[in-house]
C-alpha cells in the first residue's frame, strides 16, 4: 500500500485551527487538503459537521459510536464531536481530499425547505458516520470544488451553501432513508455516550485515553464513570470482552489462530496469545484444537 511511517498524535480543533478570516464563523466552509505524510489516530474535535470526498489516499475515522474506512473515491458525511482520524498515503503521491464544513442549522435548514422530498416511515436506526463510493456525479462534483478554490467566488457564503445544497440533494436522491439516518445531535446522556464508544469499539485498536478522548472527558473521569457502570476497570473489561469474541471465533474450523488477533482489536499476536492464556490457560491454537474435537 505504500504507507510511510506514522506521526506523533496530535489534536486538532476543526475547522477553527485554520479559520482564514473569511471562513470564521461561516455557516459553510470548503477546502481542498493535502498531506504528504500518514498520520495514525490524531484526535481532533470537529466544531462542524464534515463531508470528506477522498481524491487520493486512505483514511480512518472512528468516534464515539461508529467507525468507518475510506478509500480513493468515496465520500463520507461525519457529525460533529470528537474523533480519531488515520490517514494513509497512497503508492505514489500525496494523500488528497475535498471537505466542506456546515452547522447543524445549515442542514436543519434543508431538511425543512426539502421535506417534501423525505419518506415518514423511516428507520429509527441513526448513525454518525455515513458514506458513499464516489459514482461521476460526485467525482465532477469534486473537481468543481477545487475549481471553485481557486476563485474569487470561493469566498462568496451563498455559494458556498448552494454548493453544498447540491450534494446533499443528489445524495438524497439517491437513498433517501440513508440521509436521512445522519444523526447530528448529540443528545445521548453521559451512561449511553461511554456505552457508545466502549461497546462500539471493542474490536477497535483503541487505548483507554482515546475511549475518554471520544466521550470528551479527562482521563480519570472516564474511569470513574466506566467503574461504576460495568463494575470493573476499562483495561480489564475490554481484554475479557477481546478474548470472549476470540474464543467464539476459534469455535469456527475456517478461523486461523494466528490471524483472529487482528479481528478483535491486536496489534500484535503475541500480546493476544499471552491475554488469552491468562484467561484460558492455553494457546489460541490449543483452544481450537480442543473444542474441535468434542
Amino acid at each position: 500500500m505504500g504507507i510511510s511511517l506514522y506521526l506523533t498524535v496530535k489534536i486538532y480543533n476543526l475547522p477553527d485551527d485554520f479559520d482564514s478570516a473569511e471562513e470564521h464563523g461561516a455557516p459553510v466552509i470548503i477546502r481542498s487538503y493535502r498531506s504528504g505524510v500518514s498520520s495514525r489516530q490524531n484526535k481532533a474535535i470537529l466544531h462542524q459537521n464534515m463531508v470528506d470526498i477522498i481524491i487520493s489516499g486512505y483514511k480512518s475515522i472512528t468516534n464515539v459510536a461508529d467507525k468507518t474506512d475510506l478509500v480513493a473515491g468515496e465520500l463520507m458525511i461525519l457529525s460533529k464531536g470528537n474523533c480519531l482520524i488515520s490517514e494513509a498515503l497512497p503508492a505514489k503521491g500525496l494523500f488528497s481530499s475535498v471537505v466542506l464544513y456546515f452547522t447543524n442549522q445549515v442542514f436543519m435548514d434543508f431538511l425543512i425547505k426539502h421535506q417534501s422530498l423525505f419518506k415518514t416511515d423511516t428507520s429509527k436506526h441513526k448513525t454518525t458516520i455515513l458514506s458513499w463510493r464516489q459514482d461521476a456525479f460526485i467525482s465532477n462534483y469534486a473537481s468543481s470544488l477545487q475549481l471553485l478554490l481557486q476563485s474569487p467566488a470561493s469566498e462568496t457564503p451563498e455559494l458556498r451553501q448552494l454548493k453544498l445544497e447540491e450534494l446533499l440533494l443528489y445524495l438524497l436522491k439517491l437513498d433517501t432513508v440513508k440521509l436521512q439516518s445522519l444523526s447530528l445531535a448529540a443528545d445521548d446522556d453521559e451512561e449511553m455516550q461511554l456505552r457508545k464508544a466502549v461497546e462500539s469499539n471493542i474490536c477497535n485498536p483503541l487505548t483507554v485515553e482515546d475511549l475518554a478522548f471520544l466521550c470528551n472527558t479527562s482521563l480519570s473521569t472516564f474511569k470513574r464513570r466506566f467503574t461504576r457502570l460495568y463494575g470493573t476497570s476499562p483495561v480489564k473489561w475490554l481484554v475479557e470482552q477481546k478474548i470472549r469474541l476470540a474464543a467464539d471465533l476459534l469455535r469456527n474450523p475456517a478461523e486461523k489462530p494466528g490471524l483472529v488477533f487482528e479481528k478483535v482489536g491486536y496489534e500484535n499476536h503475541s500480546s493476544f496469545t499471552q491475554a488469552f492464556k491468562q484467561q484460558f490457560k492455553i494457546t489460541p491454537r490449543e483452544y481450537q484444537e480442543q473444542k474441535l474435537t468434542y
